[in-house]
C-alpha cells in the first residue's frame, strides 16, 4: 500500500503539521534580507568583480545550453502530422494540410498542448495504451492556463480506424506507425500524432503540440521534485488496483487530508478507478498536476537548476514532445510564462455528465452529446473570464409558446453555458424572469445581458417567489410572454 514517506518526520505530526514543517525547514537559519544587510559594511563593486561575475553569468547560461541541448535532443519529436509522407502527398495533390504553431517564445496568442499519460507495460505482449489525456491551453498574453479532461472511455471517430474509444487511438498509432505517417516514423511519435487528430476532430479545436510521459518516468519526476503536496478531500480506498507488473491488483487505500505525497502514491491517486468513477479520476489527475506546478514554483530557479541533472536522465527516458524545447527561447518562454502564473488563473474542466449529455451508455462506452461538448470547449478557450457561465441553467417556457424554451437553451449554450434541459414552467408568467438559486451574480447579469431582461428582472430565488429549484440547476430563467426574439 503506497503512503507518504514519513521516514524523515516525528511520527505524532498530522498531515498539516507535516506539510508547515517542510516549509519551515526551507527557511530555517536564513535571516531576514533587513538582518542580512544591516551589519554589512556600505561599499562599491569594484569594476573587475562586475567582469568576473558577467563571464560567470556567461558561464552558466552557456552550460545550461549545452546541458538541454544533450538533454532535450531524445525528447523533441517531430510531429508526423506535418511531416510525413502522406503530409507531404496531401499537399502535393493540394489537399490542405494543418501546419505546425508559430515558434512560442514569440507568442502572445494561446497554443493547445495535449498532455498523455501512457501506461507502457514491461512485456511487449501487454500492448501500450494512453490512459489519461488532458487538452491544456496557455495564453501568455493574457497569463493563463485552462485544462480540460477526456474520459478515456469516449467513443469517438478515429482517423484510419473508425468509431472506437479515444484511448484506442494511441495504441493504434503506435502499431500502425509506418502505414498511417510512412516509413521511419517513430512508434511513439505516431502514437501521439493519431491522438492529437482524434482530438482535434472530437473537440473541434487544433492541437498545436503533444506532451507524452509514461508513468515510470511520472513517478520518478514527482520524487525528483521531493514529492507533492495534496489535499485529499476523501479517503480512496481501491481494493483492484492493478499491480506494477500489471498481472494482480492491490489494496490500495489514501486517507483524507492534507499530505506530502511521493511518485507512486501521487501516481495511485490520479490512476485509481474502482474507488469513485472515471469522471472524479479526471478531477484528481487535475488536481495533481496543479500540486507539481506549484511543487515547481516554490522552489526557485536556483534550486530546479541545481536539480536539473538528476531530472535530465528521468526527463530524457519518459518524455517526448512536439514542443521546439531545443530551442533556448522557447525554454526562455515556457520558464518566464510558469513563473508568472497565479494559481487562481489556472481552470479545470472535463467532459463528465454533470456538464455535458450523454447520448448513449453501453458498457463502459460513453456517446457524449456534441452540442454540450462544443459548449464546454467554448468555455474553456475562454479561459479564467468564463468562470460565470460554468453554472447549470434551465429554461422553462412560461409564455405557453411552442419552442421558445428549447431555442432561448440553444441560444445561451451557443454562449458556453451548461444548460439541462428546457420544460414547461408551473403557471404563465407575464414578465421574463432570470432566477438565481445559488448567488451567481456574473452569470446571472450575463444571462440578462445576452437576452435583454430588464434588470429588475434578474433576481436571488431568496427575493422572490420562485419555483422549487430542480436538482443540480443553479439558474432558472423563465420565459414570460413579454419575450422577444
Amino acid at each position: 500500500m503506497p503512503t507518504p514517506d514519513r521516514s524523515s518526520l516525528p511520527p505524532s505530526q498530522t498531515a498539516r503539521e507535516r506539510v508547515a514543517a517542510r516549509r519551515a525547514a526551507r527557511q530555517q537559519g536564513r535571516p531576514s534580507m533587513r538582518d542580512r544587510l544591516s551589519g554589512l559594511p556600505k561599499w562599491r563593486m569594484p569594476p573587475g568583480i562586475l567582469g568576473v561575475l558577467g563571464i560567470f553569468v556567461l558561464f552558466l547560461i552557456i552550460a545550461t545550453y549545452r546541458f538541454t541541448e544533450q538533454t532535450l535532443e531524445p525528447v523533441e519529436q517531430i510531429d508526423p502530422r506535418f511531416q510525413s509522407s502522406a503530409a507531404a502527398q496531401d499537399r502535393a495533390a493540394g489537399i490542405p494540410v494543418a501546419t505546425p504553431a508559430p515558434p512560442f517564445e514569440s507568442l502572445e496568442d494561446p497554443v493547445n498542448i495535449l498532455l498523455i499519460g501512457v501506461d507502457k507495460r514491461a512485456e511487449p505482449e501487454e500492448g501500450i495504451r494512453s490512459d489519461t489525456l488532458i487538452l491544456v491551453r496557455l495564453h501568455p498574453g493574457e497569463k493563463w492556463a485552462s485544462m480540460l479532461s477526456i474520459p478515456r472511455d469516449s467513443v469517438v471517430n478515429i482517423p484510419n480506424l473508425g468509431e472506437a474509444k479515444i484511448n484506442t487511438a494511441y495504441s493504434y498509432g503506435y502499431t500502425n506507425a509506418a502505414s498511417i505517417y510512412g516509413e521511419g516514423t517513430k512508434p511513439d511519435a505516431a502514437g501521439g500524432a493519431l491522438v492529437a487528430e482524434t482530438v482535434e476532430q472530437f473537440l473541434g479545436v487544433r492541437v498545436d503540440y503533444t506532451a507524452q510521459v509514461d508513468f515510470q518516468g511520472f513517478v520518478q519526476l514527482v520524487d525528483a521534485l521531493g514529492g507533492i503536496t495534496i489535499d485529499v478531500s476523501k479517503p480512496l480506498l481501491d481494493a483492484e488496483f492493478p499491480t506494477d507488473e500489471g498481472y494482480g491488483v492491490e489494496r490500495i487505500y489514501i486517507p483524507a487530508g492534507l499530505q506530502v505525497m511521493n511518485g507512486r502514491t501521487a501516481l495511485v491517486y490520479a490512476r485509481s478507478r474502482h474507488s469513485s468513477n472515471d469522471f472524479e479520476r479526471s478531477k484528481r489527475q487535475q488536481q495533481v498536476l496543479r500540486a507539481a506546478f506549484n511543487q515547481v514554483q516554490s522552489r526557485g530557479m536556483l534550486e530546479n537548476m541545481t536539480a536539473l541533472p538528476e531530472w535530465g536522465d528521468v526527463i530524457a527516458q519518459n518524455i517526448r514532445t512536439t514542443l521546439p524545447i531545443r530551442n533556448l527561447g522557447v525554454i526562455n518562454g515556457l520558464a518566464t510564462f510558469a513563473g508568472g502564473l497565479d494559481a487562481d488563473r489556472i481552470t479545470q474542466t472535463s467532459i463528465n455528465p454533470d456538464e455535458v449529455a450523454m447520448r448513449g451508455e453501453y458498457g463502459s462506452d460513453i456517446y457524449w452529446d456534441p452540442a454540450d461538448v462544443k459548449a464546454l470547449v467554448s468555455r474553456w478557450q475562454q479561459g479564467p473570464q468564463a468562470a460565470p457561465s460554468a453554472a447549470q441553467v434551465q429554461v422553462l417556457n412560461g409564455a405557453a409558446a411552442d419552442g421558445v424554451a428549447g431555442h432561448v437553451t440553444e441560444i445561451l449554450r451557443a454562449e458556453g453555458f451548461a444548460m439541462t434541459d428546457a420544460n414547461n414552467a408551473p403557471q404563465i408568467y407575464e414578465q421574463t424572469t432570470v432566477i438565481d438559486y445559488t448567488d451567481r451574480p456574473d452569470a446571472r447579469q450575463q444571462i440578462g445581458e445576452i437576452l435583454g431582461i430588464d434588470r429588475s428582472n434578474i433576481q436571488l430565488a431568496s427575493n422572490v417567489d420562485a419555483p422549487p429549484q430542480t436538482n443540480g440547476v443553479d439558474i432558472v430563467v423563465i420565459i414570460g410572454t413579454d419575450y422577444q426574439e
